[in-house]
């Protein structure tokens, strides 16, 4: 009885495991910015040491899963002073990552949808994200933008000239992930 099931975890485990591809995001390739906006001026923000997995259900022919996560300091505007200032606003000792995981995806020919949580500042909220996504046996490119409100992380917008920036920031990107043999 034992031997018989050892055999059907065996086969269980292996069918679970052979329906799963997992996809590992180039850190070569892939970037998120952020563009602020001041009523004087505007800047722009890059990251391009992201880390991320998605997870395709093979037999399903969908995504299970997303994960993607990087460092606040690795942003970087061009400007050190901005970036230092930026730094100390979002409190990077307490909140060093921004993270975002999804497991509902849906997709549509050449167009994507994760319904998931974006933990940013200390905060944890839903996030919607729609993308455009192009798809090779070996490649998936995931490019959009889409805006995030500092005010509903609890980021105190800083003022200049008695103004504050604005509490919106636009968030693009361009994500590639390749296949990684099982």
């Amino acid at each position: 009885m034992k031997q018989f099931l050892l055999f059907l975890f065996f086969i269980v485990t292996n069918q679970v495991y052979s329906q799963s591809v997992k996809w590992s995001l180039s850190t070569d390739e892939s970037f998120i910015s952020y563009d602020g906006k001041h009523f004087l001026h505007s800047w722009s923000g890059k990251n391009e040491k992201i880390r991320g997995v998605i997870i395709e259900n093979t037999e399903e022919k969908k995504f299970k899963e997303i994960a993607i996560a990087m460092l606040v300091k690795d942003f970087d505007s061009g400007n050190g002073n901005r970036d230092s200032n930026m730094l100390e606003l979002l409190e990077t000792i307490n909140f060093p990552k921004i993270e975002y995981y999804s497991d509902n995806i849906s997709l549509d020919k050449d167009k994507t949808s994760f319904s998931g949580n974006l933990n940013f500042h200390g905060i944890s909220r839903n996030l919607n994200i729609n993308s455009t996504i192009k798809m090779t046996a070996e490649k998936i490119v995931l490019s959009g933008e889409f805006k995030v409100s500092l005010l509903d992380h609890n980021v105190k917008l800083p003022t200049f000239m008695m103004r504050s920036i604005e509490k919106d920031v636009l968030i693009k990107y361009q994500l590639l992930f390749n296949k990684i043999d099982n």
